[in-house]
């Protein structure tokens, strides 16, 4: 396990004020199990990552990035279209939080549009 991620949910946790019992109990893992992820002794699946981040009410994309791990669905989106993922990204990578804002707002607003579009697929 990275330990930085167990570095990270001690953090989260010791701040929400959260016993590691009272973690454990909302995961449905032992007390152990955490104190060894927190010190990054073993290797956890994502569906007990998604479990200790919905516990503390934390977003598992942003707990994952700051362990610099990515979800497996992300990693599978971008290994669909590499190219043009990284692409994006990169074009995107100067982006403040109103133009991410506002990108993701047209998208949404044009979801249905983009889903019957033909060429994306062919790219």
């Amino acid at each position: 396990m990275n330990k930085k991620i167990g570095e990270i949910i001690r953090e989260i946790r010791n701040k929400k004020g959260i016993s590691l019992r009272k973690l454990a109990d909302i995961v449905g893992v032992s007390n152990v199990n955490i104190l060894y992820i927190e010190k990054g002794k073993i290797n956890t699946s994502l569906p007990v990552l998604k479990g200790i981040a919905d516990a503390l009410n934390y977003n598992i994309d942003k707990l994952l990035s700051l362990a610099n791990m990515i979800d497996d669905d992300i990693k599978s989106i971008i290994n669909k279209r590499p190219v043009l993922i990284t692409k994006f990204l990169r074009i995107t990578k100067n982006f403040n939080n109103n133009d991410w804002k506002i990108l993701t707002d047209f998208v949404l607003s044009n979801q249905l549009k983009l889903k019957g579009s033909k060429g994306v697929n062919d790219v």
